[in-house]
């Protein structure tokens, strides 16, 4: 926004030497910035804070929660491996949808009807859903995968018949590291059995 309202006014002062009355443009320019240019201002920076409470108060949040499920029955490194796990993705999660919600509000302040386009993300979503079976089924097995502790970033695990370290782990897919150093990617929805050896 700066950088536009700092080219318009270069651009207005390259104008007027040629004679031409800019005034007119500058007083319309300037009330919609004064309108729609501070409220998508607030939109933005409120989306920006709302992102970094969320990543400060959301590790702590399942941290305290996991602490209080799995008090005496499991190692405390072990639970602060699932802590790690759970936060990463519930952060990465939610900052996507307030990305997503702040875009549409954005461009809806900036006169863009976002009603074909929220009608049309539904039939793309239905479609999409469709074509993507598997990757919706490598999501709902990697949310039981961790609603159910079967093995977390840190453990050592035998997963679709690959053993190795699990390096990553979100919704979509497991990052295993085997002892001869490489990386193997196995999607969520693959894994039928899951031996954790930690």
């Amino acid at each position: 926004i700066g950088g536009v309202i700092l080219a318009l006014a270069v651009a207005a002062v390259i104008v007027s030497r040629y004679g031409v009355d800019v005034t007119p443009v500058l007083a319309v320019v300037g009330a919609w910035l004064l309108g729609h240019g501070i409220r998508i201002l607030i939109i933005v920076l409120l989306s920006y804070l709302g992102y970094r409470v969320v990543k400060i108060i959301t590790p702590r949040v399942v941290e305290r929660f996991i602490a209080v499920r799995g008090k005496g029955r499991r190692a405390k490194a072990e639970l602060a491996k699932r802590s790690r796990t759970l936060s990463s993705v519930l952060t990465h999660t939610i900052g996507v949808i307030i990305a997503v919600i702040a875009a549409f509000m954005v461009l809806s302040e900036i006169g863009i009807d976002i009603t074909p386009l929220l009608a049309g993300a539904g039939v793309a979503g239905v479609a999409i859903g469709f074509g993507a079976q598997s990757l919706i089924r490598d999501i709902i097995s990697g949310f039981f995968i961790m609603v159910e502790d079967q093995f977390n970033v840190g453990d050592v695990a035998q997963v679709a018949g690959i053993t190795g370290l699990v390096e990553g782990l979100n919704l979509r897919r497991t990052l295993l590291r085997d002892l001869d150093g490489i990386l193997h990617v196995v999607p969520n929805g693959e894994i039928r059995v899951a031996s954790n050896f930690t």
